[in-house]
């Protein structure tokens, strides 16, 4: 795993220093309109030729098109209760699996950069949520094998259930390739992206996979050339 120095805020700004950001501006709707797409947010109405819409559930983005798109062989989201901690010192070993349970403990920080020099940030993960307390008791007791005493802990974030990924690709479906395209909003000029979306990749390597393609559909129809900015 390769941990982004600074945490995921380094990704948000360094895209909000290429684009415009709107803040606290949730969209409500996509309505054709001619060879336009109307996006209603609340008071807002901004019109546009092509829209890429990534609110993160296939869920939530049914509910933004004005008809169902129907999409099969989307499997049940996957879950997890995360539990978070800042550490005065830097423990050992740095990454601990369970062979019994679902259960992951890793140190981020270092190598990643997110904590003070000398110090370090710790994550424990139960994948299949279930009961609050039992499954922290559960991420307790494995950040012990991580060797984190009670001593060590600076500041702590336990997280009761996640979603890990928006769906489950499975076989019977059709695998990754079984997954809805970036077209398949059903809706000209909508394209749709996220972990669910598109034959490549899983969790943060699917939904940049499919953003990907969904810009090059959008600049393709709109006739002009991508252009990739680092």
């Amino acid at each position: 795993m390769l941990y982004l120095h600074g945490g995921w805020t380094q990704l948000i700004e360094g895209l909000s220093r290429q684009v415009q950001v709107e803040s606290g501006c949730k969209v409500t709707a996509l309505e054709p309109n001619g060879n336009n797409v109307v996006v209603r947010a609340g008071e807002i109405v901004l019109r546009a030729r092509q829209v890429i819409v990534a609110p993160g559930s296939p869920t939530a983005t049914r509910a933004l098109l004005p008809e169902d798109p129907r999409w099969s062989g989307l499997g049940r989201p996957v879950t997890a209760a995360c539990l978070d901690l800042g550490l005065r010192r830097v423990p050992g070993p740095g990454y601990v699996l369970s062979a019994d349970e679902p259960l992951l403990g890793v140190v981020q920080s270092p190598p990643g950069r997110q904590a003070p020099e000398g110090r370090a940030v710790v994550q424990a993960i139960k994948y299949g949520a279930t009961v609050a307390n039992a499954d922290r008791l559960s991420l307790e007791h494995h950040v012990a094998r991580l060797g984190v005493e009670a001593d060590d802990i600076e500041a702590s974030r336990f997280l009761a259930h996640m979603v890990v990924a928006s769906s489950t690709p499975r076989a019977v479906d059709g695998g990754l390739p079984g997954r809805p395209r970036v077209t398949d909003s059903g809706q000209h000029g909508v394209y749709i992206a996220g972990d669910w979306v598109g034959p490549e990749g899983l969790l943060s390597d699917a939904s940049i996979a499919s953003g990907h393609e969904a810009a090059r559909e959008a600049l393709r129809n709109l006739e002009r050339t991508p252009v990739v900015v680092a």
